[in-house]
């Protein structure tokens, strides 16, 4: 079985070894044909995630050396994947390109490819810190978690990035495994959520809630939505310097976690987290004052 087992890994990975499907009635433990019919199942998964990253760099690659302007010398990136690559948009190229040099490292490391949801969870840590080093975390924690039985969700491969992106290792990988849970509602009951492709009716009470910041003097702050309710610096209840976000805007930004999640691969709520924590720490406010004099006199 195991010289078999190196004959397959030798080969290309084609189709004709994946075995037919076919109703088998057996119980018991698998004899050595099963296994290798086993093995060979789980290389077509990998074999799949790995064209993914090879995908990326393809295009990378395109990218760089200039390739995709044609024989005329003209064509653009986008009449490029207009032609080439079935319409894809010039960003989804990007987020490819940014994310297989990571995906490329982690499957190398820990010999199997990652999901989608991990790599992009870690892919900006990644950039900061090195790629081997990142991929060498995520294979401890992927082995430690085959090693208690746990799951590694997206939501556990964001703790590992937060660890990482404050340039500390986590001490024990236990503590990954601690669900992430957005701020509760200190105001108003939370609303129950609708069922997925449901619309939900756009009214005129905002929405207002408490983001706990992490770091040790980081105090809990209010997180209020984003629209205006009144040019005088009062909120609808009339007390003052506070802003907060009408409820069709709630329903617009709610849309946007949710597609920028589905595209992601992640849960809206996970989506949610990442962007409250956005708007929570010094990026955000080093974005926001770069962009304060450009849309000063935009009226907005």
């Amino acid at each position: 079985m195991t010289a078999l087992g190196k004959r397959d890994r030798a080969r290309a990975f084609v189709p004709e070894l994946i075995p037919e499907p076919a109703d088998i009635d057996r119980t018991g433990p698998l004899d050595a044909k099963e296994q290798q019919q086993l093995d060979r199942i789980h290389a077509a998964r990998d074999n799949h995630q790995a064209a993914k990253w090879m995908r990326g760099k393809a295009l990378d690659a395109a990218f760089r050396r200039r390739l995709f302007r044609g024989e005329d010398g003209q064509r653009t990136r986008q009449q490029y994947l207009d032609a080439e690559w079935d319409g894809m948009s010039e960003s989804a190229a990007y987020l490819e390109i940014k994310e297989w040099r990571l995906a490329a490292q982690i499957a190398a490391t820990f010999e199997r490819p990652a999901p989608d949801s991990h790599v992009r969870a870690l892919v900006d840590v990644a950039e900061q810190q090195g790629h081997e080093p990142v991929a060498h975390w995520y294979a401890e924690l992927r082995r430690h978690g085959q090693q208690l039985g746990r799951r590694v969700t997206a939501d556990v491969v964001a703790n590992l990035a937060d660890f990482l992106r404050t340039g500390t290792e986590p001490e024990r990988l236990e503590a990954l495994f601690v669900p992430r849970q957005l701020p509760s509602a200190t105001t108003e009951p939370r609303t129950p959520a609708a069922p997925a492709g449901a619309h939900t009716k756009r009214g005129t009470k905002p929405v207002t809630g408490t983001v706990v910041t992490h770091g040790q003097d980081s105090p809990s702050r209010s997180f209020q939505n984003f629209g205006m309710t009144g040019t005088d610096g009062t909120g609808p209840t009339g007390e003052p310097d506070r802003w907060t976000l009408s409820a069709e805007h709630v329903d617009r930004l709610s849309t946007w976690i949710a597609d920028g999640a589905s595209t992601a691969g992640i849960s809206p709520e996970h989506a949610a987290n990442l962007f409250l924590r956005a708007l929570t720490n010094d990026t955000f406010q080093h974005w926001i004052d770069a962009r304060t004099c450009t849309y000063a006199g935009d009226g907005e």
